[in-house]
């Protein structure tokens, strides 16, 4: 009996998969949980794993290639035998009207030969291109065929899709908006990427060009969304348009949390050799909070909302001209700040690299948003769907405030919570502010 097999759903806002390549080829035996492809999305590079053993019968999406997340990839049988009645099936015997001619036993593999199959998959190449263009009997394609396929599409100019695949999003808008042949640009981008400024320094100098015939320079430029900018874009037009957003703004006194941290800064860096930030801090002290008010630590799809004991903090990390990325610090409630600080210097490391994976930025139950390193004071939050609620952190700057009747420069920090109306009322969410200014101005409660 054979399977075919889906491209997984890897996130809420990722709609297709590229295939890097596959790890099995026609016949080989397959496990549940064993690796069939590499594959990436605009977000992460991950690996397509096998929910059914047996052995491959068929790859229906080449290497190299994007295909819609629910979309057949590929066919697993249970037993090699169906595999090898696939590759060469005996054909019945002709009736005498059809007049054919032809003996019983006489092998026939369909539209497609089993060698032509197997050069197919390694080279790339899909044959469906190819369906009734062979040069075998009635149309049969062969070998040769996927050979000269492949040699006139080597000879064929460079299609922009294959040309940009090396390329970030903007770079390749850019490219688009003004002209510029990506085959032509060397990336100074990880791995070689090609990013917007390799472009723009491309279309400044031309090669073909002197400084002294350059065009004149203009004064604006027009870009085209795409990939993953143009993914958030969308995902934030969707959580403004869908939820009711309401944000709360709280100033907290960060002076005895920064006196924690500066007291464990030493300690932590030599067992861990990671230097605890403010927003490590940040991040234990949400976590605290969330699990006494579990309202917050919540999804909200359509009619049910769904409360969560676990704390999986999504903690945002940009990527530049490539958008933005949520990687998460799963059980933030059950680690301590070493922790927490190892988890927080992994995932912005690798998120940087693009080498998360599905798990890293799936279930999460709410959000930080630190903006604190630009100087901002305070600002509002776009809420992830389906979470209730997001933080976001301003900078730590010193301001004169009132104590016990007295003006004194303390370092305060604003507090910024956005939450779905839907979800939750105005009172409990600024409980729940309340509690984590408290928690940080006391960060002794960190230790309960």
């Amino acid at each position: 009996m054979a399977k075919t097999l889906k491209m997984p759903v890897l996130g809420q806002s990722v709609e297709e998969v590229r295939i890097i390549q596959w790890l099995k080829k026609v016949g080989d035996p397959v496990q549940v949980g064993e690796n069939l492809a590499e594959i990436e999305t605009d977000k992460v590079a991950t690996f397509f794993e096998s929910p059914e053993s047996g052995f491959v019968r068929q790859i229906l999406v080449p290497a190299d290639s994007f295909v819609a997340v629910e979309a057949p990839v590929i066919i697993v049988s249970a037993t090699l035998d169906e595999v090898l009645e696939e590759e060469g099936a005996l054909t019945p015997n002709p009736s005498p009207s059809e007049g054919r001619g032809e003996s019983v036993g006489v092998r026939a593999t369909g539209a497609t030969s089993p060698r032509a199959r197997r050069t197919a998959t390694e080279k790339g190449v899909n044959v469906a291109a190819l369906a009734g263009k062979g040069t075998g009997v009635q149309g049969r394609v062969q070998e040769k065929d996927v050979l000269s396929f492949l040699n006139a599409q080597e000879a064929a100019p460079m299609l922009p899709a294959e040309r940009n695949r090396k390329a970030s999003p903007l770079a390749r808008a850019v490219a688009e908006g003004s002209g510029v042949d990506l085959s032509g640009v060397s990336g100074t981008g990880s791995g070689g990427r090609i990013v917007a400024d390799d472009v723009l320094a491309t279309k400044t100098v031309p090669a073909t060009q002197t400084a002294e015939h350059q065009p004149p320079a203009t004064n604006k430029r027009t870009i085209t969304l795409s990939g993953l900018r143009k993914r958030v874009a969308d995902n934030i037009m969707k959580s403004v348009q869908r939820a009711p957003h309401v944000t709360l703004h709280l100033s907290a006194d960060m002076g005895a949390a920064m006196e924690l941290r500066k007291t464990l800064l030493p300690p932590i860096e030599k067992k861990t050799g990671i230097r605890l930030s403010p927003t490590d801090v940040i991040v234990k002290a949400v976590a605290v909070a969330l699990t006494e008010h579990p309202y917050m630590n919540a999804h909200i799809e359509g009619d049910t909302i769904t409360y969560f004991d676990d704390v999986h903090i999504g903690l945002a990390v940009s990527l530049g001209e490539d958008g933005l990325i949520v990687p998460l610090i799963r059980d933030a409630h059950r680690k301590g700040l070493a922790e927490i600080a190892a988890n927080r210097d992994d995932i912005a490391k690798r998120a940087r690299a693009n080498t998360l994976t599905a798990a890293d930025i799936q279930g999460g139950t709410f959000s930080v948003s630190n903006l604190g390193n630009y100087g901002i004071e305070g600002f509002n939050p776009i809420i992830a769907p389906p979470q209730v609620g997001i933080l976001g952190v301003g900078g730590i700057a010193d301001a004169v405030v009132a104590r016990n009747g007295v003006p004194a420069v303390r370092p305060m920090m604003v507090l910024s919570l956005s939450f779905d109306h839907r979800a939750t009322d105005g009172a409990p969410a600024a409980a729940f502010l309340a509690r984590l200014k408290e928690i940080l101005e006391t960060p002794s409660l960190l230790l309960l």
